[in-house]
């Protein structure tokens, strides 16, 4: 590994801007392809059946990537990697907006989330090294950068669209924007391995297992409120229908202020205070969000699930690799698996809780899980 000690090096300024335009892209190219969807159920004339298990797809093919993606960083470095990635997603999205079936659109957004979850874990494990070579706090910001790539990437393909331009003139322009971004990236990113010997895979233990299932439980969370706020909120008749998304967009912010902001709230007060404060903070916010009774309450709840949130996941990468029981890009690879299941599954669970109870019944049960946070926070602190 390039040694970088020199915290002013101009290699290691290189790389931290290079780790945050590869997670506003990461966030930039996912976030796109969701103005795209109701396009392509229009285009197949498929139902919500049908849909559903198309969109299936992009999470199997992020969950299998996702361990290989981090074994194959540990051995031939993360540019390579994030750099073939990322060309896997752009050679892609032209077929997310030219397909009309359902098999030939679910084999594309099989690749398009193979290569999204590459990106995923490989901008993570880069991230893990430049935070030790930089020894300070910057886990944070560059997870901001993520959730405001993904603002931008959703914005301006709605944008676009609404102006009248084509999927396929939209797609095109987003394919150029990206690559002009990638140029001034892939080659200040760290080229080294981890080791050259580093073994291809390691059974996830001890810390590790923990670390993914806290992870596990965050995501869920987060997936909660993308899936169900919505509903929620007008179930509840909060609000009208067309007003479904404000609780969301609370939370939205929320996190990406909470990320801007993390960074230095870490390093004034410490990694643990701010993971036991943030985990209570989340807890709080589900606990307003099924007292419901009045819509203030409601929404404030959304606010602060999205502050509690906000920097769980990162300081989680971070302790991922930091410990001692296995290589650091395999740990990261490791947690970014288990917890990306919690996207793919948490959805689910809360519907079948929601199905044979209440929906409030659900965001109960998300809220008795959502204690284990705070409640394994010394476990972390040891490690």
């Amino acid at each position: 590994m390039t040694m970088m000690t020199n915290a002013t090096s101009p290699t290691l300024i290189r790389a931290i801007g290079a780790t945050r335009r590869a997670f506003f892209i990461a966030g930039f190219t996912l976030a796109a392809w969701a103005p795209l969807i109701p396009l392509a159920r229009d285009r197949m004339q498929a139902d919500n059946g049908t849909m559903g298990l198309v969109l299936l797809a992009f999470g199997l093919g992020s969950l299998l990537m996702m361990p290989l993606s981090g074994m194959l960083a540990a051995r031939v470095g993360c540019r390579l990697i994030f750099t073939c990635a990322t060309g896997v997603v752009l050679v892609t999205l032209p077929a997310l907006v030219i397909a009309d079936d359902p098999f030939s659109l679910a084999t594309a957004l099989f690749i398009f989330g193979a290569g999204i979850g590459a990106m995923d874990v490989v901008v993570n494990i880069h991230a893990v090294r430049v935070e030790k070579l930089a020894g300070r706090p910057i886990m944070s910001g560059f997870h901001a950068l993520f959730s405001l790539g993904g603002i931008a990437g959703s914005g301006i393909v709605s944008l676009l669209l609404s102006y009248g331009l084509s999927p396929r003139l939209t797609v095109a322009l987003l394919i150029a924007g990206v690559l002009m971004l990638l140029l001034r990236t892939a080659g200040r990113l760290l080229r080294d391995p981890e080791s050259s010997d580093s073994p291809l895979f390691v059974l996830p233990k001890g810390i590790v297992i923990l670390l993914g299932l806290l992870c596990f439980i965050a995501y869920i969370m987060e997936g909660a409120m993308l899936d169900w706020s919505g509903i929620l909120l007008t179930s509840e008749n909060h609000v009208a229908t067309q007003h479904a998304g404000i609780g969301y967009l609370l939370f939205a912010c929320a996190m990406t202020a909470g990320r801007l902001s993390g960074d230095r709230l870490i390093n004034a007060v410490g990694r643990f205070r701010v993971f036991l404060l943030s985990s209570l903070i989340a807890t709080l916010g589900y606990g307003c969000v099924i007292a419901g009774g009045h819509l203030f309450i409601m929404l404030a709840g959304f606010f602060l699930i999205g502050s509690g949130l906000s920097n769980l996941v990162p300081i989680l990468f971070t302790a991922a690799g930091r410990q001692q029981v296995m290589p650091g890009a395999l740990a990261v690879a490791a947690i970014s698996s288990i917890g990306y299941s919690g996207i793919l599954l948490g959805p689910a669970l809360i519907g079948a809780v929601a199905h044979l109870y209440s929906l409030a019944g659900a965001f109960m049960l998300v809220t008795i899980l959502s204690l284990s946070l705070p409640l394994c926070s010394p476990l972390i602190r040891r490690h």
